[in-house]
């Protein structure tokens, strides 16, 4: 019921029938006419995903009393359990709280915003409870339910700053991130971005925790997964939060270091840790009908 209303018979049929290409040329028709809505910075490098990108664990996160639908994205890690019977989602805090602290209920992760893929969410670690308040943790881990094709490359946690990031990129490795517009699928991604430096404009300057970016998004790609891609590996970096203040910052100017504009929660250690803790034992306690929360500092079971 939750994801017929979301998604509703005609939007799929849309998504099923339309060709890559009239699919392209109405997003673009979207993007230009909303120009305002969208955080862009210089040009809008916003596009579908197609295949090639190998981008099949991102998806969207459905809970039954919101209309909204955050992005979310499968990870794994070498000391992943073979034969474990789920799979590991990141997004942020907020995907599942209200900036006041009240959570939303029984949540699924749809992949590729497919409604028939829906993976019901059965656990959930965050950085904070009230992600109005605690912003530069607001990050979050979850268990789905059930297994994606082994035919998915899952991404891995990397726990990296700016001076690995302009290394590996100097080497040939690119950023991009994953996302989506609104309530509206198809699923997105901007390339050609990524962190950037902080000045001491930002409120979160020397905030080791949160990163400013300049890739291209709007309302929806948060939990987006911020990527870091070599020849060899993908690794998820950070989880998209927030966009820049549109007081201090026009859709298309450059990006200014000097203000706070579209950040990411960072892959600290703390993030990553649990990360690797769910992967490899899973959710340590387990609801019989809805999902388990736990947040990091404030319960022991976490």
């Amino acid at each position: 019921m939750r994801v017929q209303r979301i998604f509703g018979k005609n939007r799929l049929q849309w998504c099923g029938h339309t060709t890559l290409a009239a699919m392209a040329t109405a997003l673009a028709l979207v993007f230009a006419a909303f120009p305002t809505f969208a955080n862009v910075f210089e040009t809008d490098d916003r596009r579908l995903i197609t295949p090639d990108d190998h981008l099949a664990f991102v998806g969207v996160i459905t809970c039954s009393d919101t209309l909204r639908i955050p992005t979310g994205s499968l990870i794994t890690t070498r000391n992943a359990d073979p034969n474990r019977r789920f799979e590991v989602l990141t997004t942020v805090a907020h995907a599942f709280f209200t900036k006041e602290g009240d959570r939303w209920q029984n949540c699924s992760f749809l992949l590729e915003g497919d409604p028939t893929r829906a993976m019901p969410i059965t656990y959930v670690v965050t950085g904070t409870s009230s992600p109005g308040k605690g912003w530069n943790d607001d990050w979050a881990v979850a268990t789905v339910e059930g297994r994606v094709s082994q035919d998915i490359t899952l991404p891995t946690p990397l726990s990296i700053d700016l001076g690995g990031i302009q290394e590996r990129t100097k080497a040939g490795a690119s950023i991009l991130l994953a996302g989506h517009n609104g309530e509206n699928i198809p699923m997105l991604m901007s390339d050609n971005c990524g962190p950037q430096h902080k000045r001491s404009g930002s409120h979160n300057f020397g905030d080791s925790r949160v990163f400013n970016h300049d890739c291209d998004m709007m309302s929806g790609w948060s939990g987006g997964p911020l990527l870091l891609r070599s020849a060899s590996a993908t690794h998820t970096i950070g989880v998209n939060s927030t966009r820049f203040n549109p007081v201090v910052h026009q859709t298309g100017f450059p990006f200014d270091d000097r203000f706070n504009p579209n950040t990411a929660i960072r892959v600290d250690e703390e993030f990553q840790a649990a990360i690797h803790r769910l992967a490899k034992e899973g959710a340590p306690i387990r609801l019989a009908d809805g999902t388990a929360f736990c947040t990091v500092g404030a319960d022991t079971l976490c």
